[in-house]
């Protein structure tokens, strides 16, 4: 849920955009606070930390381009409002995400916001995927075994299969490795990104698939064939194209 200031001096224009945020976006964001002053604003920054500000630009004796001039770091968006379209050029200048001009018209607030939404969503996916990555790349699973401790990196990993009371861990390169671990454990730790799981006794590294056989239910990764549960089919198709440059 986004967190919203709105900071303008005139009432009916606040209470104009905090209706149309609760009637098209209230479970987008929310406001937490509006005044109507620049000095009540940075306040209400300080203290609420938001995603968005709504910002009048003409405001008695401040305008609300200065903002800017009183906080080190601006780590939220700012949506200017004005009845002047000559503001424009100064708000984008400044790095505003958006301006509305008055009179606000709902679906000029409603793109703003779910512009802004998408983008912070988008970046928080990113980095979800660039930590998922380096543990991929840099972590390794550990298993015990009667001699000591088995250790491959996640990207030595092709597929993991139960196999009784077992799991046959299969590499890029030696034998496969049985360990005394539940399949399950063995998931909870591995970047799900990057693994899969194909069927009930199956995991599957999305980089090296090379085949699936939809008739047989089989996955194919060069030399090994593993089951998959048709209702999983459509999920790793998906997920595949994620890893994907296109898919046709």
């Amino acid at each position: 849920m986004l967190k919203a200031i709105i900071i303008d001096d005139e009432v009916s224009a606040r209470q104009s955009i905090e209706k149309i945020l609760q009637m098209y976006l209230h479970d987008v964001i929310e406001v937490v606070a509006s005044g109507d002053n620049l000095t009540d604003g940075i306040s209400f920054i300080k203290k609420h930390d938001p995603d968005i500000v709504f910002l009048d630009i003409s405001m008695p004796h401040q305008s609300g381009l200065d903002l800017f001039n009183y906080l080190d770091t601006v780590n939220f968006d700012v949506i200017f409002i004005t009845a002047h379209q000559q503001y424009a050029v100064d708000a984008v200048g400044l790095g505003a995400s958006g301006y509305l001009l008055k009179p606000i018209k709902p679906k000029d607030i409603v793109d703003a916001v779910l512009k802004i939404n998408l983008k912070k969503n988008s970046s928080n996916n990113n980095n979800i995927n660039q930590n998922t990555d380096v543990a991929y790349n840099t972590c390794k699973l550990l298993v015990n075994h009667q001699k000591g401790v088995h250790i491959v990196s996640y990207n030595q990993i092709k597929a993991i299969v139960a196999d009784g009371n077992y799991c046959k861990i299969y590499k890029t390169t030696g034998d496969p490795l049985y360990v005394s671990r539940t399949i399950g454990s063995i998931e909870e730790n591995l970047p799900k990104n990057h693994f899969f799981r194909t069927h009930r006794s199956s995991i599957v590294n999305l980089n090296f698939i090379t085949e699936i056989d939809k008739e047989k239910n089989l996955i194919l990764l060069s030399n090994i064939e593993i089951p998959l549960a048709s209702a999983n089919l459509k999920p790793l198709i998906e997920e595949l194209s994620k890893l994907a440059n296109n898919f046709i």
